[in-house]
């Protein structure tokens, strides 16, 4: 083989083993969920909004705790009782119906499980086997005339709910269908379910259906913007190589819409402390830097930002070594308080830079 052929031949091998090392390593990942932190994801998924499962999935480990702790207190219809009678009740329904629609699955995965965990007892239950009449329970006695005397081809149990608060057409009615005759009966009615669909006759609707309003700011306005929940979104990129040692260029991008403002006079401020730190497998700080933000706006910009949802971008460039295995960000709003953490992993960093 030809001099300058072995010269091509190992130029691109390096530009190769190069590109795949940059490709690697540019995207550190969230930190997988232990068995614990999953079981409750689980247990809860019937309730949990796209944004809390988001915010869980990306903080580190050790602030799990308090996240669960916030969650279930969002949620206290009554935050002056020692007990939590959402969680309390939500619990008693998910263990009844784990144990009363079990059909070779846990029973409150099932359809008629989740149904009665958000929606609670139903006020009557219509049954029909396959090929007979409809039989009411005793004691129930308001089934509906036309059902009466209808035949069915498939097992199904019907379930009315006198009271539901979001359905104003009369009792809520809910077919379920046993289709493959093993006890697994699907829910057929078209039913939006939502984390709020969660109700009791011993309260109101939860704390959680808080919406952030332009009021909060002036009370004149009456623009909704999302929930008052604190989160951001982070990136991190180790693609900028400076000589022996990399550098991580870490984004992070915080929607107006979940941060509070402070009015004084005609201005609107946002005041934020935010944090970047790189620690080794052991968990030690290797590097860290802070960076404080403020800005302050007319109300006419602060409505404007928090209606089209624009983000406040800020980067934090941290010098990266071989020992480096995590990233923590964090960001606190100074007007309310509100702390979050997130959590990035860097994997085999060494291994793939040889």
């Amino acid at each position: 083989m030809k001099p300058i052929a072995v010269i091509l031949i190992l130029f691109f091998s390096f530009c190769l083993c190069f590109f795949l090392f940059c490709c690697a390593s540019n995207v550190p990942k969230k930190v997988s969920l232990d068995p614990a932190s999953q079981n409750f994801l689980d247990l809860i998924s019937y309730i949990i909004l796209p944004v809390e499962e988001k915010i869980f999935r990306e903080m580190p480990p050790e602030d799990r705790g308090e996240f669960i702790k916030d969650f279930w207190a969002r949620r206290d219809p009554n935050p002056m009782t020692p007990e939590n009678e959402f969680r309390q009740t939500y619990y008693t329904r998910l263990a009844i119906a784990d144990k009363a629609f079990k059909v070779g699955k846990p029973g409150w995965k099932t359809d008629r499980g989740r149904i009665y965990i958000l929606l609670g007892p139903p006020t009557n239950v219509i049954t029909k086997s396959m090929g007979d009449v409809p039989y009411e329970q005793a004691k129930f006695v308001k089934a509906n005339p036309i059902e009466t005397g209808t035949i069915t081809e498939r097992a199904t149990e019907i379930w009315v709910y006198d009271n539901y608060p979001e359905y104003f057409a009369g009792p809520l009615r809910l077919v379920f269908v046993d289709y493959h005759g093993t006890g697994d009966y699907q829910l057929t009615t078209k039913l939006e379910i939502t984390p709020f669909s969660m109700v009791s006759p011993t309260w109101d609707s939860p704390n959680l259906a808080k919406y952030q309003w332009l009021g909060q700011i002036e009370m004149d306005e009456k623009t909704p913007g999302d929930f008052t929940i604190f989160d951001y979104d982070v990136y991190a990129d180790i693609s900028r190589i400076k000589g022996e040692a990399a550098s991580v260029i870490i984004s992070i991008d915080i929607p107006c819409y979940r941060l509070d403002f402070h009015k004084k006079q005609e201005k609107f401020t946002c005041d934020l402390s935010i944090f970047a730190e790189i620690r080794d497998a052991q968990n030690n700080v290797i590097t860290r830097q802070e960076k404080q933000f403020s800005q302050v706006l007319s109300k006419n910009q602060t409505i404007s930002m928090v209606t089209n949802k624009s983000v406040i971008h800020n980067e934090i460039e941290l010098d990266f070594s071989l020992a480096s295995k995590f990233i923590y960000i964090g960001v606190t709003d100074n007007v309310t308080g509100k702390r979050l953490r997130k959590l990035l992993q860097v994997e085999n960093i060494k291994s793939k830079r040889k």
